[in-house]
């Protein structure tokens, strides 16, 4: 029982955390098709690189939002298609902007699909595998889901992102208040999962800019980008507005022409699921 105890106190810690940045993003849901335009910049260049499916079994997209992204795919897909989230608020605001579209909304966790072994023959996910706990887990269930000879396309933010973000607080108070983002090299050994044929990896870095600091944050905010992790948030020994004061000085120095940068490192991947003849 004692050798336990350790797992299960991980898997709540794991729970928790999936519940935050479930309810962060059901509450941004309303407003985030207006603020997501990076968003929806990625998901338009993931899905020009997508193959077309051989079979018309399932697509589903995991981390779909408001379903930008696959009520696209649906309209070119002949089989069932499944948009799937972990906020209940996302999956509310696609079903409304979606009604017309015969898509399954599912809630669910990218680690453990409530999906059936060999049931789509598609697996997509723009810019969501960054908020799991594990890619590892999350390559996994998708090579469990897919049929032999599947594809998975995917998106993820990878370290260097918010760097500005970063580098700011650490000048303000020494704190890490920004998530941690995947360095590239981890992302190219973790693809070399068994399962896959060799993964076809786009590195690109995209910028939004913003008139003010405060918008830089706001903007954040709106998408349900929650950077600012527990630690952080409770220390530094300044009061909130004195933080803040101190913060848009430091962010005023990354100033460019068009406005105060944010930082985005993107990495588009593709992968096909082993045959069984390989």
């Amino acid at each position: 029982m004692t050798a336990m105890t350790p797992p299960r106190r991980a898997a709540a810690a794991g729970d928790s955390r999936r519940q935050r940045i479930a309810d962060a993003f059901s509450r941004a849901a309303a407003g985030y098709d207006g603020a997501a335009q990076l968003q929806q910049a990625v998901a338009d260049d993931l899905l020009t690189r997508l193959p077309q499916p051989a079979s018309r079994r399932a697509l589903v997209d995991i981390g779909c939002g408001t379903g930008y992204l696959v009520s696209r795919l649906a309209e070119r897909h002949d089989g069932p298609a499944i948009g799937l989230d972990i906020a209940p608020g996302m999956l509310d605001q696609a079903r409304r902007r979606h009604a017309g579209r015969s898509i399954h909304w599912v809630t669910g966790c990218a680690e453990s699909l409530p999906l059936a072994a060999g049931s789509v023959d598609l697996v997509v996910s723009s810019l969501a595998v960054q908020w799991c706990d594990s890619l590892e887990a999350f390559l996994r269930e998708a090579a469990r889901v897919l049929v032999p000879g599947g594809w998975l396309g995917f998106t993820t933010l990878c370290e260097g992102t918010l760097v500005e973000l970063q580098r700011a607080w650490q000048q303000v108070d020494g704190a890490i208040h920004v998530n941690e983002f995947l360095p590239e090299a981890r992302l190219f050994e973790t693809l070399r999962a068994p399962g896959w044929r060799p993964a076809e990896v786009v590195m690109a870095t995209r910028r939004t800019h913003h008139a003010t600091p405060a918008d830089t944050l706001r903007a954040l905010k709106r998408i349900g980008a929650n950077t600012i992790t527990a630690s952080a948030a409770a220390g530094g020994g300044l009061s909130g507005r004195r933080r803040f004061a101190r913060l848009a000085q430091t962010l005023e120095r990354w100033r460019e022409p068009a406005g105060i940068p944010t930082r985005y490192c993107v990495a588009t991947v593709l992968m096909q699921r082993h045959t069984q003849q390989d």
